[in-house]
Order: C-alpha cells, then sequence, then structure tokens
C-alpha cells in the first residue's frame, strides 16, 4: 500500500475541539497538535493508536469496521465518486489496520502508566475514583491482548508462525 503522512501519536490528548459562542466544545475538531512524531506509514496507524487508546474493548471493536469503511467512503468522495482511482481496497485498509493495530496494543501496557499516572496525584480525587480510571486502564489493555490473540492464532497465524510474536 502507499504510503501517507502520518500523525505517530494520534490521542484525545493531542486533538482540539472547537468552542461555540456559550463556550460549549463542540464535535468540529480545531486543531490537531503534537506532530513531533510526524512520518510516512500506513494509511491505518493513526486510526490503530486512536482506537486502541481512546476507547475500552467494546468501543474499539464497535468502531472499527465502521471506521475503516468511512475511511474507504471519504476516500471514493475524494475520488469524485470513482472507486477505481483510490489507492486501496477497504480489505488492504482492514490488513493494515490490524498490523497497526498489533503494534499499538503492545505499546498500551508500557505507556498506561504514562496516561494514568498522573492520575494518583490528583488530590481532589478519593482513591476509590484512582482505582476505576486504573481498573479501567488494565481492562482496556486486556481486551487489546485478546483482540492480538486471536488474530495472532487465526488470520494473522503466519505472522505468529514465522516470528514468534
Amino acid at each position: 500500500m502507499p504510503s501517507i503522512l502520518v500523525h505517530g501519536d494520534m490521542h484525545m490528548g493531542n486533538i482540539m475541539f472547537a468552542i461555540d459562542k456559550n463556550e460549549n466544545i463542540c464535535n468540529e475538531i480545531a486543531a490537531i497538535v503534537d506532530w513531533q512524531t510526524l512520518h510516512e506509514g500506513s494509511a491505518m496507524s493513526d486510526l490503530a493508536r486512536f482506537l486502541v487508546f481512546c476507547g475500552d474493548g467494546v468501543v474499539r471493536r464497535q468502531s472499527e469496521a465502521m471506521a475503516i469503511e468511512f475511511y474507504y467512503e471519504c476516500l471514493k468522495k475524494e475520488f469524485g465518486g470513482d472507486a477505481l482511482k483510490i489507492p486501496y481496497s477497504t480489505e488492504q485498509l482492514q490488513k493494515a489496520y490490524n498490523f497497526a493495530f498489533l503494534t499499538q496494543a503492545f505499546f498500551l501496557l508500557a505507556d498506561l502508566d504514562f496516561f494514568f499516572g498522573p492520575i494518583k496525584d490528583r488530590k481532589e480525587l478519593n482513591d476509590g475514583i484512582k482505582m476505576a480510571f486504573y481498573d479501567y486502564g488494565v481492562l482496556k489493555a486486556l481486551h487489546a491482548y485478546q483482540d492480538a490473540d486471536k488474530l495472532l492464532q487465526g488470520e494473522m497465524k503466519e505472522f505468529f508462525d514465522k516470528y514468534g510474536i
């Protein structure tokens, strides 16, 4: 698949949402920030990072197929409705997503302390709330590892066998 420019660190902390005239946050993105890991790469790597890091297993699993199909439909619009001009199929996008997902799933556990570590220092949160945040992160990682294992035992088994992942 042809490479595209990739943000490299796509998560909610790097997305700024628009604010309306009443100073309410809108669903419109105002800016995407923190571009120091910009690189050339897979069309699906930013999507995989966003879904793995920003949603729990239930949300991620429900969003994956819809997001890939939506991405493809947006590409079709960009190419004037001519699907023959799109440089990849939805099947290729799904395979690229699966590769990117595996990478992000393995990063998730290492990054849990980075994302949830500052919560332990917040004095306004009681210990139960802090533990709930921590449990949320652990559950998110567990779901990601379960899905990674399913991929590596199923449709990506050749990579498991080849590299012993």
